[in-house]
Parts: C-alpha cells; structure tokens; sequence
C-alpha cells in the first residue's frame, strides 16, 4: 500500500501598508479648448463661410522654486553715529567784564577765565570795561596782599602800569588800608590789609563820589557814617576826569587779585541804587 505524506504550507497572513506618493515639483500642462476662426469669403455664395478649427490652451501649474526676482526698495533717513569726541582747544572765556589780557603788565598772568591776576614782581591790570556813568559795585579780592603800596581801585586807561607813585588818574586801597586819591592819602583808611581781604568798591559817577569797605560789613571808607545808598561820606574824585577802569596793583612775587564784577554772588550786599559793572 502506497502511503503520500504532505505537507500543508502555512496559510499567509495579510501586511497592511500606507503606499505615499512623492509628489513632484514638475508642472503639468492643462490643456482647454479655444476657437480660432477665419472669415472666408465665398465668390459664388451670398453668404460668408466662417472656418473654424480648435487651438489648444497651455496653462502651466505654479512651480514649487519661484523667486522674488525684484527687491522692494525703502526710502531711508541714514543716521551717521558720532566717531569723535569734541575736544576744546582753548579756553572759553565767559560773557562779561574781566581782566583785560591787552591792559596788563608783562609780569601779571592770568586765570581762571581771567578774573584772578597773579604778579611776578612789579605790576598792575585793569579790566575790560570802565565807569563812565552811573552808580556801579565791584569787588576784588586779594588772596596774596604782602607788600605797602599795591591793592585794589580805579585807574584812567592813561595811566601806565603799574600806578606806583602815580599822581593823577588813580584810586585805590593800599597795603596799609590807606584809601588814596591821585597818590595822596585821604585821610580814610579800613585798617591794616590782610590776605583774603575781599575790598568792595562803590563808585557814583554822576556824584563823582567813591567808596571802599572791607566786605562784607566793614564800614565804608572807614567811617560808621558813610554810606553809598544816601550818598554821605563818599571821596571825590572830581579830579578825575574821564571813564574809570577797576584795577589791582601789585609789588610783590605771588601776589594775587580775584575780581568780581557781578558774574557770581558778591560777599557783601550791593548797595541800594547801585548795579553790578561794571
């Protein structure tokens, strides 16, 4: 007896897939219908004969790479940025009245925006504007007073610097105190002069009167009476004829005048009627 053994395969199982298509960037032609037609003149007909035949419309997709092939242009303001600091080359001098630095002695320099003058020996300033009217207040302080002539007070743009044993055209406080009209002593004096003395000067030159003080409250030309608001107990200085220029005289090395022609606020108190000058 003949015995056939077989073998059954397996039955196969079933694999689900997702088939995704790569999509192209390849345009695709769409193709529509469009009449083009002639008119034909027919001799041996009433009518014309149209003859007409089909064209074909290319409408290409949009393709997947197009570019921008123009820029769109702004206007524009161009703010350059600072590449340098700004750096004064001299000295700026401030609006107002000063030391002359044209009306000066050659051993007399200048500072600090040239308000303060400071002597080498011998030697005198005078300021940039003068009194030729009117009541005006100044002062000037003597940081360094160590000699018995120099000091602080008016002069004539005429007289020669430095004013030592001058006679006419000057006004002024000596290292003793003295106050001295045209070289002589009036017979007025504020007591001994120090260093840092700061000397207020009062000068009505309509009255043609003038007054010193110790500021800020020593009595004016040395008398507990005198008074530059009332115009009592002034010096004249009649004798003095022309516009007078404030000043600082000077006989020693070091020696220092600071003035004051009202830029900043004065140590003593203005007197009534008069202004800041000049």
């Amino acid at each position: 007896m003949l015995v056939c053994s077989v073998s059954l395969r397996p039955p196969r199982s079933a694999i689900a897939a997702d088939i995704a298509e790569i999509a192209t960037a390849v345009d695709a032609a769409t193709t529509g219908n469009v009449v083009f037609a002639t008119l034909v003149d027919d001799p041996a007909s009433v009518g014309e004969i149209v003859d007409a035949y089909l064209g074909e419309i290319m409408l290409e997709a949009a393709s997947a790479a197009d570019v921008v092939s123009l820029a769109i242009a702004y206007d524009a303001a161009v703010a350059e940025s600072v590449t340098a600091a700004d750096v004064p080359d001299g000295t700026i001098i401030p609006p107002g009245t000063t030391w002359n630095p044209s009306d000066i002695s050659a051993n007399v320099t200048l500072s600090g925006s040239n308000l303060t003058a400071t002597a080498s020996g011998n030697g005198a300033v005078r300021a940039t504007a003068a009194i030729s009217s009117g009541k005006v207040y100044f002062e000037i302080k003597m940081t360094v007073w160590l000699g018995a002539n120099p000091g602080p007070g008016v002069a004539l743009s005429s007289v020669t610097l430095p004013w030592i044993n001058t006679t006419t055209g000057v006004a002024y406080v000596d290292g003793f105190g003295q106050i001295r009209i045209n070289g002589a002593t009036s017979g007025s004096s504020l007591g001994t002069s120090n260093s840092n003395d700061v000397i207020g000067c009062a000068v009505d030159r309509g009255a043609n009167l003038i007054w010193f003080r110790k500021a800020p409250a020593g009595n004016w030309n040395g008398s507990g009476t005198a008074d530059p608001a009332t115009g009592t107990g002034g010096l004249s200085i009649s004798a003095i004829a022309g516009s007078l220029y404030p000043g600082a005289m000077f006989t020693n090395n070091t020696e220092q005048a600071v003035a004051n022609f009202g830029a900043s606020a004065f140590v003593g108190t203005i007197p009534s009627g008069f202004t800041a000058g000049p």
